[in-house]
């Protein structure tokens, strides 16, 4: 991995990057990549505020407000200087000086990267939520959402889900190098009525990723009355993982449109840990 490309909404209230920042830096720092921040302000209406009220807060209330251009210029120098202190090359693509629809500019920026790492904050909505579908679908580079609960990058348990589809094998290869330096993978396959095109191909994939040194376990889980997406993530947080990579839209966007999907759990469900997830 030698590219990654973050997208972050400029600081309101605080001089502090968000999670998904700080997450890119120590992600591109552990691979030895360089980052690039794209950084445009979409949700105007949204505070970036601590969850805990504090003191500060009346003195943010009272402050003068900051112009949309003082507030991307503020959060390109905590970029710079935050990749600086962690000894990451960075470079800022200022999106407002950009041509084009801001979803065209991300497709295009995330296909010369690695991967776009972007912000979440709890149940994905739009026009976060259609960003993150057109990078899916335009890109063909995976998406990690982090939430502001992430803490930062250490030796990592990370849970596979595993189903044998082209979208679950692509995410698999997209997140290999973060599976060669977690201390674990937990390759896991959600059972209910779907008939898998492979079976035991979960074992099989843990023996490719032993080849990779990747310590890899397999095993099934009942979904039971839960959607794939709500056991997944609760198998993820019992198995005190940091991580969960899995393919989006693995049987058609027009198909989960109409019948669901896991993916749609997942943008709808108030995650804990990184998702990285690969169409």
């Amino acid at each position: 991995m030698k590219d990654i490309l973050v997208f972050l909404s400029p600081s309101v209230c605080r001089d502090d990057l968000s999670r998904g920042g700080h997450y890119a830096i120590a992600l591109a720092r552990m691979c030895g990549a360089h980052l690039s921040a794209l950084i445009a302000d979409i949700e105007a209406g949204l505070r970036d505020l601590p969850p805990e009220p504090d003191i500060r807060q009346a003195e943010r209330a009272s402050a003068k407000p900051t112009l949309p251009t003082e507030r991307v210029a503020r959060t390109a120098e905590l970029v710079q200087s935050t990749s600086t202190d962690a000894s990451v090359s960075c470079d800022i693509l200022q999106a407002e000086t950009q041509s084009g629809p801001l979803r065209e500019r991300i497709i295009r920026y995330a296909q010369m990267h690695d991967m776009l790492v972007i912000d979440v904050r709890g149940p994905l909505d739009s026009p976060r939520k259609d960003l993150v579908e057109a990078a899916l679908f335009g890109s063909g580079r995976p998406v990690v959402l982090v939430p502001p609960t992430t803490f930062v990058l250490a030796e990592t348990r990370i849970v596979v889900a595993w189903d044998g589809t082209r979208s679950a094998v692509r995410a698999v290869h997209d997140a290999l190098p973060l599976l060669v330096k977690s201390r674990e993978a937990l390759v896991v396959s959600v059972i209910d009525d779907k008939q898998f095109p492979t079976p035991h191909s979960g074992h099989a994939l843990c023996r490719y990723l032993a080849r990779w040194h990747v310590n890899a376990s397999f095993s099934t889980i009942q979904r039971e009355t839960e959607s794939i997406g709500a056991t997944l993530l609760a198998h993820a947080r019992q198995a005190k993982a940091e991580m969960l990579v899995m393919g989006a839209f693995a049987h058609g966007f027009e198909r989960a449109l109409m019948l669901g999907s896991a993916t749609r759990d997942i943008f709808e469900a108030r995650s804990e840990i990184p998702i990285l997830l690969s169409h």
